[in-house]
């Protein structure tokens, strides 16, 4: 019997020291080339170096994030399955899209944090976020907006810059989007009048000249957008948002494997490139590991839960 304990023992001790010793997948709720999306990359390649396996990215997309989000909960708890999962979890069990919750993932590490905004196209007649909420008063149903999915946190930024308006959630119209991309490249084709994704996301497009900034939903000035106006402060209005994701794997994963992963984040971040490359992509990393993660989420969960009861 003491043999047969010490061998399972010493087994244990060799699957632990060999992990990872398959290729790892990343699943991203999110379309190709958005921020999620961006970050997952910069991350797998970190990993990748750190680990000594392939780390591979996937997209999961479709229900306003519920799709991927699910298939990151359900994955099998053995650390070959990981998943970025977004500040929408915050969200769906309040709106019931889903009964999924921050406490059905095991964190390993808080990646960006993405300060919401409002873009419009570069030839758009509205020269600041004052003229738009004044149109839209004046011609209710008339704007069409997008930013991601349906009950995605930019479609909360839209409903929540509204309300803080004193405008109707159906004074601008909300056409859902499989991410920010997809509904930034249709601001520019002119299906919609605006976005309320983030400025980082809209980065690329905006240095290329198709898109401006109108406003930024942070609570001070960002110092990545110095020429953003805040929009409490343009406007008046009482109402600040932020994305965030967070590198997770499915609940109950092996305490070892999330030290190990957590090790390996720790020296991507003593790298520097995941911030250097963040900050030229036009958003902010915030390094968050642990018992103040796992409180962060549960902050996280609480506001956006009154938020939401409150709409």
């Amino acid at each position: 019997m003491k043999t047969l304990v010490l061998g399972t023992l010493l087994a244990s001790s060799v699957a632990l020291a060999t992990y990872p010793e398959k290729p790892i997948t990343i699943i991203v709720p999110w379309g190709a080339g958005g921020n999620t999306d961006t970050i997952a990359r910069l991350v797998a390649k970190g990993l990748q170096d750190e680990l000594g396996t392939n780390v591979n990215v996937v997209n999961r997309t479709g229900g306003s994030g519920v799709v991927g989000h699910n298939a990151i909960k359900t994955a099998k708890p053995d650390g070959y399955t990981l998943g970025v999962a977004t500040a929408e979890i915050a969200l769906m069990r309040h709106q019931k899209m889903a009964d999924l919750s921050y406490q059905d993932y095991t964190p390993i590490v808080r990646l960006a944090v993405v300060n919401g905004g409002v873009q419009v196209a570069k030839d758009s007649p509205f020269t600041n976020i004052n003229e738009l909420l004044q149109n839209a008063k004046e011609n209710p149903g008339k704007l069409k907006a997008s930013g991601s999915g349906l009950n995605s946190i930019w479609h909360l930024n839209l409903l929540g810059i509204l309300k803080s308006a004193g405008l109707p959630e159906n004074s601008i119209k909300f056409i859902p989007s499989q991410g920010a991309t997809a509904a930034l490249q249709e601001l520019v084709s002119g299906g919609v009048d605006l976005v309320t994704s983030s400025p980082g996301e809209a980065k690329s497009m905006t240095d290329a000249g198709m898109v401006k900034h109108l406003a930024i939903t942070s609570e001070a000035q960002d110092p990545l957008y110095p020429d953003v106006p805040v929009y409490q402060q343009a406007t008046g209005n009482h109402w600040t948002l932020f994305g965030w994701n967070v590198l997770v794997g499915p609940k109950d994963l092996p305490a070892d494997v999330q030290e190990k992963l957590v090790k390996a984040m720790e020296k991507v971040y003593a790298k520097g490139e995941l911030q250097e490359f963040s900050h030229k992509q036009g958003f902010g990393v915030g390094e968050l590991y642990g018992q103040q993660l796992e409180q962060f989420m549960a902050t996280e969960d609480k506001k956006f839960g009154e938020l939401l009861s409150a709409q």
